[in-house]
């Protein structure tokens, strides 16, 4: 154990003022290794039939807008999510009949679900005409029609796109909280992106949320080019006195050909300043009465509560009693990624759906689910997902995970967690263990470091099945 363990230590030492991607998506394994094709989701949905016969579940859905405003740098010069250039309102028209078209090929699979939460993500859902929000819930209450009253309904948007007539709309439509993309305040940082915002509009928004009786929270990215402790905190603080009750705050996340990471990294601040920002956000909001309630997200304490068992799929849970409630997310519309986990002994799938929204329009012309890719997990792939939840809600179920997989997670991985505790990143009791310190933001190493086995078998067959395709290239051509 000794050996393992300082190899663990070299590893953190290695890796502590590397800048890691992913600083938002925590979920196991990368799409990169999502190689299923094909995906039979008559099979999954069979699959999720029989597996709710062993735990109960609850339902999050997720409805995607494919299209943004036009930015230069292209995607707000960041960004990494899938999304087409929004040039008219045609698009809209006619993406809203695919969704209600992909809608009835589900149908049949949700007759007995009642979404917890719903959730409008994109892309930009703020785009649509005020007109519209009616005819975009109606689509979802014909695909759900017993979603019960009171359900969390969430949209997000830019702030130059939210007015006052379509707060109404949504409001009326039965949307009850809405989140606000603003990124940064500052009108001179949020410029580098190529967005036309104010830091005003984001004001403006929240003050009109308050106004109608709508719930507000707002996004804000630390690790800006050029950014600052002193202005970080300076937009943190005017959020705060604007009254907002739910704060998003994570680091940057560079990777990819974007704007950022191949033309700025100069401009951006070290990982040491990184992590400087971040202890003093953390000391920043709790002082002001926010709660930490995943790795970045804040919250009031005596503010209504966002469910994140539902938002960040913390797939199993303790329900009523000594009950367990597995938690499935179905994303409906372009590049939507839904999870069915399964169980234990029947592991589930992941899929996305297709990312160009022309092949997604396509396959249901065809008549087929317009899914793109997906990944069937193992249970080692389960229990590496399961825990990469819990981790990024700052606590692991010790007691749960053994109820669900029959293993001692300490035991597990006991040659991790000594050297996570000598960094004062993880503290542990017999009943859990919880991220603590600058645990919280190295949570992407952590997940590297337990799950680095499982990558490199992942990578072998990656490039197998590379290796495969290309030697049957060969072939066909040797043939031709």
């Amino acid at each position: 154990m000794d050996d393992r363990l300082q190899r663990v230590r070299e590893q953190i030492d290695r890796e502590v003022s590397r800048r890691h991607a992913n600083r938002v998506l925590h979920g196991h394994p990368s799409p990169l290794f999502w190689l299923d094709q094909d995906i039979p989701v008559g099979t999954v949905m069979e699959h999720r039939r029989t597996t709710r016969l062993v735990f109960p579940t609850r339902l999050s859905l997720y409805v995607a807008t494919p299209y943004c405003l036009p930015t230069k740098p292209d995607r707000c010069g960041f960004c990494l999510f899938p999304s087409e250039i929004y040039r008219n309102q045609e698009q809209l028209d006619v993406y809203l009949r695919y969704l209600g078209r992909e809608g009835e090929m589900y149908s049949r699979f949700f007759e007995e679900d009642r979404p917890t939460s719903v959730y409008f993500g994109g892309g930009t859902s703020n785009l649509y005409k005020a007109r519209q929000y009616d005819q975009l819930l109606a689509i979802v209450r014909r695909m759900f029609p017993r979603l019960p009253p009171g359900t969390e309904i969430t949209l997000e948007g830019v702030p130059q796109l939210f007015t006052k007539e379509k707060l109404v709309a949504m409001r009326n439509a039965g949307i009850t909280r809405i989140s606000i993309g603003a990124q940064q305040l500052a009108d001179e940082m949020i410029k580098m992106s190529g967005r036309k915002q104010k830091g005003s509009q984001v004001l403006q928004a929240i003050a009109w949320c308050h106004e109608l009786g709508l719930g507000s929270s707002v996004d804000l990215i630390f690790g800006w080019p050029r950014q600052t402790v002193e202005g970080m905190l300076k937009d943190l603080d005017t959020v705060v006195q604007a009254g907002v009750g739910h704060i998003t705050h994570y680091e940057l996340n560079v990777a990819g050909r974007t704007d950022f990471a191949r033309n700025r990294r100069p401009e951006l601040p070290s990982t040491d300043q990184n992590v400087r920002m971040y202890r003093a956000s953390a000391e920043f909001l709790r002082n002001h009465g926010y709660a930490q309630v995943t790795t970045f997200d804040w919250e009031k304490t005596e503010a209504d509560t966002l469910r994140y068992e539902d938002h960040w799929y913390r797939r199993f849970a303790h329900g009523d009693g000594a009950a367990i409630v597995a938690t499935e997310t179905w994303a409906w519309g372009f590049a939507g990624v839904s999870v069915f986990p399964g169980t234990p002994g029947l592991p589930g799938w992941s899929y996305m759906n297709c990312r160009r929204v022309e092949e997604y329009f396509a396959r249901i012309d065809q008549g087929r689910f317009p899914v793109e890719r997906g990944f069937h997990y193992t249970e080692k792939d389960l229990r590496l997902m399961i825990l990469f939840q819990m981790l990024q809600c700052l606590r692991v179920d010790l007691q749960l995970y053994e109820k669900l997989f029959g293993v001692n997670l300490v035991d597990e991985y006991r040659d991790i967690w000594p050297a996570l505790q000598e960094r004062g990143w993880v503290e542990g009791s017999e009943r859990q263990l919880t991220l603590v310190g600058d645990g919280v933001f190295y949570t992407p190493l952590i997940q590297g470091l337990l799950a680095a086995e499982r990558l490199e078998e992942l990578r072998k067959v990656k490039f197998s099945n590379r290796a495969n395709i290309e030697a049957e290239s060969d072939r066909t051509q040797e043939v031709a």
